[in-house]
């Protein structure tokens, strides 16, 4: 029997709404499928970010070699070395020799015989090195008291010039001074190493009153090694690094060059911290330093630091895609670049020589940052346009006598005081921090000028009690 209109009518109702409802199902699902795309998408995208990070380290980035994962070294069979020539110690010259002893024999080692004399060969000679005993000097000052007859007070007799008004002498209070703040000795490490050698107790918090007081003796010393790094003509480099002074976090600017080191702290890591660093026209130093924003106030003679561009494309070479190969590329002409300025600065090459070889690397390295713009990822072309923006400051070490492409001098001289803060954790006063930037300058330039640091701030802590004018690191830079 056939179905009636209105069954059909009925049927044909349901199926649409079946259908629309099929539709909007479809519907929902499809965006519900595209919103599930677009997080896979951006998740993929974040694996890859995240993957990125875990990949850096310090040979394609600006990290620390501190903060690199080391696997176990394999185990290789031990190769064969070969055998170095030895160096013989410098004899002493006859005026340094304190004391003779002449070693004798009675009978022949071999036979037993006593029938042995001396033949005509000159005898050999060992010279043998010993440190004395020694005793702390003790010495004890009477201050006499006065009454005056004609005003009625009572006075004391003053110290001798050159007499701290302190336990502890002047040979002392240095030799504390280079133990915590040139050795990075821990302070109670420090007093038990006088202990032992000098049978001298110091209490714990003396250990910081000794250093407020070489701070203070140091600090014209400090002052002429900012004057001569900042306003001398020798190229500069600059860095930064993190610092803790009482929980909060501060930063230790660097200003070197090829005779002296500045350190000053600063609670901030901006343009005005570095402006209190260098003065308020920096535009004409000559200076090497990383891409950070605060070193764009370097116009004229800025020099980027061609080491952390190499690692900058070694990161960029280990992506996949064309960033890869051009990454490799860039870090390949770059790592040439800094071979060739090597060559000449060991004297293998002639200037000349070694700007026409320069030339030919800065056209390839524009022709690849160009590819990069024109081919790479999108980061790759930002960084790549940020560069031929700024493309003399890669070469600037070309015309400019003395200046390095790297910013290496900068960063090991920083290592210094991150070994101190890593060991340390930073300061908690004031006082702390005058002592970590004075000693650390003066030390760094020291050893910059081949001289004693010990015997240095001795010199510098009786010329501050005797209210003399405070030695000089180099009299002849005139700092």
């Amino acid at each position: 029997m056939r179905p009636s209109y209105e069954e059909i009518e009925t049927e044909l109702t349901q199926t649409k709404e079946e259908l629309s409802q099929t539709k909007k199902e479809l519907s929902r699902t499809k965006e519900e499928l595209c919103r599930l795309q677009e997080l896979l998408k951006k998740a993929f995208e974040e694996i890859a970010n995240l993957q990125e990070k875990l990949n850096l380290n310090s040979k394609n980035s600006s990290k620390p070699p501190s903060t690199d994962q080391k696997g176990n070294t394999p185990q290789k069979p031990p190769k064969k070395k070969k055998k170095r020539k030895g160096v013989s110690r410098a004899s002493f010259p006859p005026e340094r020799v304190d004391k003779q002893v002449e070693c004798t024999e009675q009978n022949c080692p071999h036979c037993g015989s006593s029938s042995i004399g001396l033949n005509d060969l000159l005898p050999e000679i060992l010279q043998q090195v010993e440190i004395p005993e020694v005793k702390a000097i003790v010495t004890e000052y009477l201050l006499c008291k006065y009454h005056c007859r004609s005003c009625g007070k009572n006075s004391t007799a003053q110290l001798p010039s050159g007499i701290p008004n302190s336990s502890f002498g002047p040979n002392l209070m240095a030799l504390v001074a280079n133990l915590t703040g040139v050795f990075h000795l821990a302070k109670r490490e420090a007093v038990q190493l006088i202990k032992d050698l000098y049978d001298i107790d110091i209490g714990l918090g003396s250990i910081p009153n000794i250093e407020e007081r070489v701070g203070r003796a140091l600090d014209p010393v400090y002052q002429h090694i900012h004057e001569f790094v900042i306003e001398s003509k020798f190229c500069k480099h600059f860095d930064e690094t993190g610092w803790r002074d009482s929980g909060i976090k501060h930063f230790v600017w660097l200003a070197s060059c090829e005779h002296a080191v500045f350190y000053r702290i600063d609670r901030s890591r901006s343009s005005g911290a570095f402006l209190k660093l260098v003065g308020m026209n920096p535009e004409e130093l000559p200076s090497v330093t990383d891409r950070y924003a605060v070193y764009n106030s370097l116009l004229k003679m800025h020099q980027y630091c061609l080491a952390h561009l190499i690692r900058d494309f070694k990161h960029y070479s280990e992506r996949d895609g064309p960033d890869e190969k051009i990454g490799h590329a860039l870090a390949n002409e770059l790592i040439k670049a800094c071979q060739t300025h090597g060559s000449y600065r060991i004297g293998n090459i002639s200037l000349e020589a070694r700007n026409k070889r320069l030339n030919y690397r800065r056209k390839k390295v524009e022709f690849y940052l160009e590819d990069g713009m024109a081919n790479g990822s999108d980061k790759l072309y930002r960084f790549s346009e940020k560069l031929l923006d700024h493309f003399d400051k890669l070469w600037m070490f070309m015309k400019i006598p003395g200046m390095e492409p790297t910013n290496n001098l900068g960063e090991r001289d920083m290592r210094k005081v991150v070994i101190w803060r890593k060991k340390s954790y930073g300061t908690r006063s004031i006082r702390g921090k005058k002592f970590v930037e004075r000693i650390s300058s003066v030390a760094q330039s020291l050893r910059r000028q081949g001289k004693n640091i010990l015997s240095f701030t001795q010199n510098a802590i009786i010329s501050f009690y005797s209210s003399e004018e405070a030695p000089f690191i180099s009299p002849a830079l005139g700092f």
